[in-house]
């Protein structure tokens, strides 16, 4: 699961009002090269919760981007290139994510998080 997809994650137990960001624990980790594309990382630069996706690097072990950031890095290749590297490199490929009101853990299996609820969340 790559940190953008964990961005836009949140728990959906039903009274949960802080279900956002997911805690990661981490079992495995994998980076996986991904073409870089500096249109794409502009377009989603402003979709993104910044604090959310340096605390999700920093817990994968990423630790090259800065804890705030102004959309004029953004025509900085150097910083598009880190931004592109945690957002798209980095792979949560087994662990869980944890609801940050309730605890509740959620499965990541082979990069893929389980997020159905149980019929008592719903």
């Amino acid at each position: 699961m790559r940190l953008l997809t964990h961005n836009m994650l949140s728990s959906n137990i039903k009274g949960v009002a802080n279900g956002f960001p997911l805690r990661i624990e981490i079992e495995k980790v994998v980076e996986k090269q991904v073409d870089f594309n500096a249109d794409f990382l502009r377009n989603m630069f402003p979709k993104i919760e910044w604090k959310a996706l340096v605390g999700a690097a920093h817990t994968l072990g990423y630790v090259e981007l800065p804890e705030e950031v102004e959309p004029s890095r953004l025509d900085s290749e150097d910083f598009l290139r880190k931004f592109h590297h945690a957002l798209l490199e980095l792979h949560l490929e087994e662990g869980a994510l944890v609801c940050p009101e309730t605890g509740r853990r959620f499965p990541v299996s082979k990069g893929i998080p389980n997020m159905l609820l149980h019929e008592d969340e719903v």
